[in-house]
């Protein structure tokens, strides 16, 4: 039964997909805070780099989810910041529990300069296998250039480092958000955990039930009450 949910949603994934391809609301336009009549440049995004945040404003906080659409948003001319994630789904021909398999990045940094009156994009590697995926998601390289001359206007790429262990929920590959703002060279080094620690599997059950949307909760529930004795 869980082969045939998967193959359904495949279908349904693949039909998704055609649409897009067709052109039928292919694109998804953000808004950047640019207004209309000012002197603003175009940015476009793959939908396997999803816009997080753009100069310090948040454009989506939940990745739960996977959005198959392009991205389009005007931004002034200057310098910016943009934060993505990779997050893409990749055909896996030797898991048999699922034909694909979901690869999220921890928060990629880049910025860039724009110009007025200027179309850019965001340009990388599209890996075709989970293994790929993952390697790129640890170490993304993208850069974004000049529609036109094809020059690259982008700095420095950085990752976000993860502040647990990349986890692995079934077939899907998922690097959380590392929560608060402590850099990693605050803590030179492990640190015991507290004598009051609750185990790490109930860490992870907390978790994952935080990040579960309602529809997943409700089936966990049920799946419990079978086993109620």
């Amino acid at each position: 039964m869980p082969r045939i949910d998967s193959r359904l949603s495949a279908c349904l994934l693949f039909g998704a997909l055609l649409l897009l391809a067709g052109g039928c609301a292919s694109v998804r336009q953000l808004d950047s805070g640019a207004r209309a009549g000012q002197a603003s440049a175009e940015l476009f995004v793959p939908y396997q780099f999803q816009v997080q945040a753009i100069d310090g404003t948040v454009l989506r906080d939940s990745f739960n989810s996977f959005d198959g659409r392009d991205q389009n948003l005007r931004v002034a001319p200057g310098k910016h910041e943009l934060v993505l994630r990779y997050f893409d789904l990749i055909e896996n021909t030797t898991d048999r529990t699922d034909d694909y398999t979901r690869v999220l990045s921890e928060p990629i940094t880049v910025t860039f300069q724009a110009s007025a009156n200027s179309r850019y994009a965001v340009v990388g590697e599209r890996p075709e296998t989970p293994a790929a995926g993952e390697a790129f998601a640890a170490e993304p390289t993208l850069a974004i250039e000049n529609r036109g001359s094809g020059e690259t206007v982008s700095g420095q790429v950085s990752v976000a480092e993860p502040e647990v262990e990349t986890i692995r929920r079934g077939n899907t590959v998922y690097a959380p958000v590392a929560q608060g703002t402590a850099s990693a060279s605050a803590a030179p080094g492990p640190q015991p955990a507290p004598d009051n620690a609750p185990p790490q599997s109930l860490q992870m059950l907390k978790y994952w039930w935080n990040s579960a949307s309602q529809a997943e909760r409700d089936r966990f529930e049920a799946w419990r009450g079978q086993d109620a004795p």
